[in-house]
């Protein structure tokens, strides 16, 4: 009967693990992501000073909850990692209780963009948690010994989780849950007198130096977008080469800036290269990477790459079959995503 009881205990815990394990994991395949949701709570809470350290902050929290995750489902440091469960749900649920009496107009980020919660949602979840916790640690003792291979599952994925990091902060993300997904349709490319759904498709909403907008341009035959959220930290040099290369290719070469005329005007571009202006977000979004490049055919993402790591193919891309294009590096960032969490599970669970 006892023995019963400490393996619906442990089956508890590794559930526990799963999520913390997922949950961080979301987060840190999508550190720039991450670092919008801790900038969101920096506000929140009026903690600006933290601002600036956002993207670190929010990796450095990712990392302890997948490194939480991988302790609860291999068993290692049992009595720690039950210990630092309470300490996390209990700060979790209290601040998801502090979201719920506020309710401000903000996600609560607890699986990164993949899934968003109501602040009510958000606290129940918390709650179920809290009480699977006392389920599966009270009393805090009684745990077992922990088999030598355990510890060594242990060390393995938390240098699985590693690699994620520096993977992800290197490539765009393998799975991305925003709305410039690849394959994507710009409303804009959409007919005018189409009965659609506004909210189900991107806005990528542009505008020159005057005030007038210019979506259009992005939705038509092929085009490449050069995407600059920060332009204080843009390299205008290697922006300016790409701007041609890409018109070289045969594509219409945007440059879209989160900024202003009077800003731009002193970033030293070169003066042939038209500047279109456009929201940080909407920016940030479309592509993760500060001068990042993303190509549309007719209003469709195609293909994105980061600042950086232009495509020495581009005449060929361009050339090729859209449909071949986005399928082939749809299915590559599938394998990539797939192929990871599949293997990090089956190391936790079944080694």
């Amino acid at each position: 009967m006892k023995k019963g009881y400490n393996r619906l205990r442990r089956f508890t815990a590794t559930l526990l693990g799963i999520v913390f394990l997922v949950s961080g994991l979301l987060k840190i395949m999508d550190p720039v992501g991450t670092m919008l949701i801790v900038t969101e709570y920096c506000k929140f809470l009026h903690l600006g000073f933290l601002m600036p350290a956002a993207k670190g902050v929010g990796i450095a929290l990712a990392l302890a909850e997948g490194t939480l995750g991988i302790l609860l489902i291999t068993g290692a440091f049992r009595k720690i990692a039950a210990i630092a469960t309470f300490c996390m749900l209990g700060f979790f649920t209290l601040l998801t209780l502090v979201l719920l009496v506020r309710n401000p107009a903000m996600d609560c980020g607890c699986f990164g963009q993949a899934i968003h919660l109501t602040h009510l949602q958000s606290f129940l979840k918390n709650l179920v948690m809290v009480a699977l916790s006392a389920f599966a640690f009270l009393p805090l003792r009684d745990f077992g010994k922990t088999k030598t291979r355990k510890w060594v599952t242990a060390g393995l994925g938390f240098a699985a989780l590693v690699v994620a990091v520096v993977y992800s902060n290197t490539h765009l993300p393998s799975i991305n849950f925003t709305q410039y997904h690849l394959g994507a349709q710009l409303y804009a490319s959409l007919e005018e007198d189409a009965d659609v759904d506004f909210s189900a498709y991107p806005m990528l909403s542009f505008s020159d130096a005057d005030g007038n907008y210019h979506d259009e341009l992005a939705a038509t035959a092929e085009a490449v977008v050069l995407s600059v959220y920060d332009p204080l930290k843009a390299d205008w040099a290697r922006l300016a080469e790409e701007y041609q290369r890409i018109a070289a290719a045969g594509a219409t070469p945007l440059l879209l800036v989160a900024s202003y005329p009077a800003q731009t005007a002193t970033l030293g571009i070169p003066e042939d290269i038209p500047l279109y202006y456009a929201d940080y977000k909407t920016l940030i979004t479309l592509n993760r990477s500060n001068g990042g490049g993303s190509y549309f055919c007719d209003g469709e993402l195609i293909l994105n790459w980061m600042a950086g790591a232009f495509p020495e193919n581009l005449p060929e891309v361009v050339a090729d079959n859209p449909v071949n294009v986005s399928t082939r590096e749809m299915v590559h960032r599938r394998i990539v995503s797939q192929g990871y969490l599949l293997g990090l599970l089956a190391l936790l669970i079944l080694v």
